[in-house]
């Protein structure tokens, strides 16, 4: 059975999105310690939970452009304005215009989850012309 193309590309964007936030969880990510003991403790287990949160955050939010996009040229423009609002929240994001002083996790979650928004629309596009 084949597979729809929007959905194969909901899938990769959704993997590589998790695995960024999976990233930015283990390198970034400092829980807080348990009670009663002393050393930090090693982020694996929120790695997992981000991992998989946002895997199904960002298959909820394709598939929910995916269907506005198919609204007709209304669609369209709404999703590839969020494109463009997705991508500069990214850029801005990045750069410490917005968010200069949260924590380097946040802010790299933000990034990511931007990008994300940003990429699903002009991706749909491309396939819907192919």
């Amino acid at each position: 059975m084949p597979v729809e193309p929007e959905t194969a590309a909901i899938a990769v964007v959704s993997l590589c999105g998790a695995a960024a936030v999976a990233v930015v969880t283990r390198r970034h990510y400092e829980p807080p310690p348990r009670e009663g003991e002393d050393e930090p403790p090693e982020p694996v287990f929120e790695t997992v939970v981000f991992f998989a949160l946002a895997a199904g955050l960002f298959v909820g939010l394709g598939y929910a452009l995916a269907t506005v996009g198919r609204w007709g040229l209304v669609g369209r423009a709404v999703t590839l304005a969020l494109s463009v609002v997705g991508l500069s929240s990214a850029y801005v994001t990045a750069t410490g215009r917005v968010a200069g002083n949260a924590e380097t996790a946040s802010a790299r979650m933000g990034v990511v989850s931007a990008t994300v928004l940003g990429v699903y629309p002009p991706l749909f596009f491309v396939l819907s012309v192919l």
